[in-house]
């Protein structure tokens, strides 16, 4: 006798609505539970390392504040936090009187352009001369990363860009820095571009970390009020400097000079520089990118 059947389904078909997951599921009772929900999508692999590569390399952007004419800070952090680490967080330790700001980390248009003329001397610009020094710091740290790029790869690393804010790798080495400058007492600050600070040149410290270990912070911002570092008596606070810093003891660093309007061919050199010196030191350690 088939009439229990039929009744069962008109007593669905009269209390399901057609849209009704319930109801779906109910009028395909075969239907396997795998397909109702798909199925999340696969991790994204990263780019295969060729045979024939060094290693990789990160590099991250390096870090340089600003004078900002507004007297308000920039948000944003090129090449890391205040404590010099890609993913620490920012620090609150006391600073200057300095009014401070990030580099924005909206990317200019900074790839390397054609030589200049066998008549100049000067060399290209990196930036425009009517350009705000927010504007000038992103053109300077960007085209000094992809200077940086361009050269590992030519010299046969894989190289690739870490990003502030992205989750790094275990596996290679990463290159970070940050602009300094002294100040006339010789104390390491950080820079501030378009202070108007009298040192002729940035002190720029390199920085390469192994990233199979933990993170190790590039530079650690002084206490201001540690003997030597607070202003004589009577006097203030130079605000043309950014804070006093330690740089790390635990990770091989190095200081390059970079002047304070540099041309693209500098900047070049110093990214030849930099990628020096980390191939010697990669070869003097060649375990860490077996890590």
């Amino acid at each position: 006798m088939k009439m229990p059947h039929l009744f069962l389904l008109f007593f669905l078909s009269l209390h399901c609505s057609p849209a009704s997951e319930a109801c779906q599921f109910a009028q395909s009772p075969s239907m396997p539970a795998a397909a109702v929900a798909p199925a999340p999508p696969p991790e994204q692999a990263s780019p295969a390392i060729p045979a024939n590569s060094k290693g990789v390399v990160y590099v991250g952007d390096f870090e340089l504040r600003v004078m900002n004419p507004s007297g308000s800070p920039t948000a944003g952090a090129p090449g890391g936090s205040e404590a010099g680490s890609p993913n620490a967080p920012t620090s609150n330790a006391p600073t200057s009187n300095a009014s401070m700001g990030n580099a924005p980390r909206t990317r200019s248009s900074t790839a390397p352009q054609a030589p200049a003329t066998a008549g100049s001397k000067a060399g290209r610009s990196i930036w425009q001369e009517t350009d705000l020094p927010q504007t000038r710091a992103t053109k300077l740290v960007d085209f000094l990363s992809t200077s940086l790029l361009r050269t590992l790869e030519k010299a046969g690393y894989t190289a690739r860009h870490l990003k502030a804010g992205e989750i790094r790798s275990e596996k290679g080495v990463l290159l970070r820095g940050v602009f300094a400058e002294t100040d006339e007492q010789n104390h390491i600050r950080l820079a501030l571009l378009g202070s108007g600070a009298p040192a002729a040149e940035f002190q720029l410290y390199r920085g390469v970390q192994n990233l199979a270990r933990a993170d190790q912070p590039l530079y650690e911002i002084a206490n201001p009020n540690s003997p030597g570092l607070q202003p004589a008596e009577g006097k203030t606070a130079d605000g043309r400097y950014g804070p006093v810093i330690t740089v790390t003891s635990f990770a091989p660093v190095a200081r390059l000079a970079m002047a304070k309007e540099p041309t693209e061919e500098q900047v070049q050199k110093i990214a030849a520089d930099i990628v020096a010196s980390l191939t010697t030191l990669l070869s003097a350690n060649p375990a860490v990118m077996a890590e």
